[in-house]
């Protein structure tokens, strides 16, 4: 058993010193509209809580890859400052720099989904969602059309990882 507590504790440590952490964006990231959307108010709902928390994660390069994103997208972002996803901003993904923390100060949001009408997946690319921390912990996901609620605080930093 001790020996368990112990290869997990290094596994840990081992994690945070190779970290680096991602550059926060600059740039202004604007909905698709000013008008909130409800297009995802028919999706199945899940506690973000089923998925992996992250601390001090390591992401790759910066900058938005044409060629990688074009297998992936059309896909929404979905950010909904109330639960369920009843109402939310809409963010083209396509459009959206790859591992780059990214902050909507306008406002909060307890839930948010992805929009892909094909189904398909982001695979390679994955979601992350924290509290406005500069992305040093949250959780990530690769689930479209489907809708997640925050569970605590609510979250403002946000980030498409590949």
């Amino acid at each position: 058993m001790q020996f368990v507590i112990a290869a997990v504790a290094l596994a840990a440590l081992s994690q945070v010193a190779s970290a680096i952490p991602m550059a926060r964006s600059s740039s202004a990231i604007k909905p698709i509209s000013g008008e909130m959307t409800t297009m995802a108010a028919g999706f199945p709902i899940h506690d973000l809580a089923s998925f992996e928390m992250l601390t001090n994660f390591t992401s790759g390069g910066h900058g938005v890859h044409a060629d990688a994103t074009a297998a992936a997208f059309p896909a929404t972002l979905l950010l909904c400052p109330s639960l369920n996803c009843a109402s939310c901003f809409a963010f083209n993904m396509a459009s959206l720099p790859i591992n780059q923390c990214l902050l909507d100060t306008s406002s909060t949001f307890s839930s948010f989904a992805i929009s892909q009408p094909s189904g398909a997946g982001l695979a390679p690319f994955r979601l992350f969602v924290g509290p406005a921390n500069g992305c040093a912990s949250g959780a990530q996901t690769t689930v479209v059309n489907e809708c997640f609620n925050i569970n605590g605080p609510q979250f403002q930093d946000f980030a498409l990882l590949e």
